[in-house]
């Protein structure tokens, strides 16, 4: 799923919510999605109907890459990723990074070393308090996208330089990437949506779920206690779940293909023949 804006029914507030915030309470067939207000606490169910969700791609944003860039409504991530890709041509030799902690990125700028941080906008390292930050006082470099120039009492808190990334060479790349990215959701949803049917199938008819024992008997064999967890995200299942498109060739990675071109008795023909193997 994309982001997706919910009003609250409690408190009559919005909230923009990415995929990670909303658990599905359904089924993959029929998703039913639990979102928690982050201003008053409430949680709502979001019922869209039997529809396919799984299967399609993420939804485009409404507003044009240009003006989302130009507004600094792009994520962080993929400003660091470009340029990691691209850091020659914002004048730098060699790069580091991005790390998990500090600053992001060091580097040679123009034969010198730059201690990089990787920004939005320019705004964005000052509410971060960046300049107030011991970790970040080596930050001489700060790369921004948004092409907006910041005010003298905001400019005077930034590193010395600041480098602004070129919208258009951004926006060509992104566009690719962006793709790339969603075809990649795409399929790890539908795979991870029949490894959670297999799941469903296992754990309806598993014999041991209920005893009051720490370790099954056939555990070495069992996919129920993969990585020590019952979960439809355990290695086991997605295991099941490659075995399953492998031998009835579902074609996952094709843009035409959806979650719902796969019978569910083809799922059952499937499970129970690995059931007797």
């Amino acid at each position: 799923m994309g982001a997706t804006v919910v009003m609250c029914t409690e408190c009559n507030k919005a909230h923009r919510y990415r995929s990670e915030e909303m658990e599905n309470i359904g089924t993959e067939w029929h998703p039913i999605w639990l979102v928690s207000c982050p201003h008053c606490g409430h949680k709502m169910s979001l019922d869209w109907g039997n529809i396919d969700l799984m299967s399609q791609p993420l939804p485009p944003k409404n507003r044009d890459a240009y003006a989302r860039a130009e507004s600094s409504d792009i994520r962080e991530y993929w400003i660091q990723k470009y340029v990691q890709e691209n850091y020659d041509k914002l004048g730098f030799s060699h790069i580091e990074g991005p790390f998990e902690f500090g600053p992001d990125f060091r580097g040679i700028y123009r034969g010198r070393k730059a201690v990089v941080e990787v920004e939005r906008d320019c705004h964005t390292y000052v509410i971060h308090r960046h300049h107030e930050n011991s970790t970040f006082k080596a930050v001489n470099t700060l790369i921004v996208l948004n092409p907006s120039k910041p005010p003298e009492e905001v400019r005077c808190k930034l590193p010395k330089k600041v480098i602004y990334i070129d919208i258009d060479d951004f926006v060509e790349w992104w566009r690719l990437k962006a793709k790339q990215y969603a075809k990649t959701k795409r399929i790890q949803r539908m795979v991870d949506a029949i490894a959670g049917e297999f799941h469903r199938r296992f754990v309806s008819e598993c014999g041991d779920k209920d005893r009051d024992m720490s370790v099954c008997p056939e555990c070495d064999l069992c996919p129920y206690f993969g990585e020590g967890i019952c979960s439809e995200a355990t290695p086991a299942f997605q295991r099941i779940a490659f075995e399953f498109i492998a031998l009835y060739e579902h074609p996952i990675t094709s843009d035409d293909f959806k979650l719902s071109d796969v019978d569910s008795s083809e799922i059952d023909d499937f499970w129970h023949s690995a059931l007797l193997a």
